[in-house]
């Protein structure tokens, strides 16, 4: 079916048109949708999850949602507004569950960027990554613990508070003050241009 070249900014009236058109099951307003916000929805996926290839899945899965849920959906909310939203909360969970994936495609990246090739660039890597490591280590031996669980080893909280024989609300408290800590840690430490984002995105709660 084509799209038709339609302006991105919707007026409220037009939008509400469109979102009864897509809970009636139309095909063309689903389109019409999927044309105006895919690159918006892309650009938050590609902020946070770094990977090209978890992104577009990420935005795949938030318009399949729309369309499999579309009759639920409430006709006064702004549509872009609502697809942001979803889309921020989706890849909390993707972070979650493919934070191996994620952090190994940034140290490629930092890599790329820093020049792997020479010895000087290499030791540069290694000093920005200690960095982080001295922050956690001035951590409180539980905050460390729960911190290097949840971020190096992907563990939900209900896994870290198993492992550590701790309540699931410990876990979170514990977690939020480790990286406070450590944001504020490395804003003081690592003001490098480049590689400061990369390591804030690491502690991302």
């Amino acid at each position: 079916m084509r799209i038709r070249k339609l302006p991105i900014r919707l007026g409220q009236n037009a939008e509400k048109e469109v979102a009864l058109r897509l809970k009636a099951g139309d095909e063309q307003a689903f389109e019409e949708i999927f044309y105006r916000y895919y690159k918006h929805l892309y650009a938050i996926g590609i902020k946070f999850l770094k990977n090209p290839d978890l992104a577009e899945d990420a935005v795949q899965d938030i318009f399949l949602k729309l369309w499999a849920h579309r009759e639920a959906l409430n006709e006064t909310y702004a549509i872009k507004s609502f697809l942001s939203i979803s889309m921020k909360n989706h890849v909390l969970n993707v972070i979650r569950d493919h934070h191996e994936t994620i952090w190994e495609y940034l140290s490629c990246e930092v890599e790329e960027k820093l020049g792997h090739d020479t010895t000087s660039d290499a030791f540069q890597l290694q000093e920005y990554r200690a960095i982080l490591e001295k922050g956690i280590q001035e951590l409180t031996p539980q905050r460390a613990n729960v911190f290097r669980l949840r971020v190096f080893n992907g563990m939900t909280n209900e896994e870290v508070a198993r492992h550590l024989a701790v309540s699931i609300n410990t876990v979170k408290v514990q977690f939020s003050q480790a990286t406070k800590f450590l944001k504020d840690y490395l804003s003081k430490h690592a003001d490098l241009e480049g590689i400061l984002p990369i390591l804030f995105y690491l502690l991302l709660p």
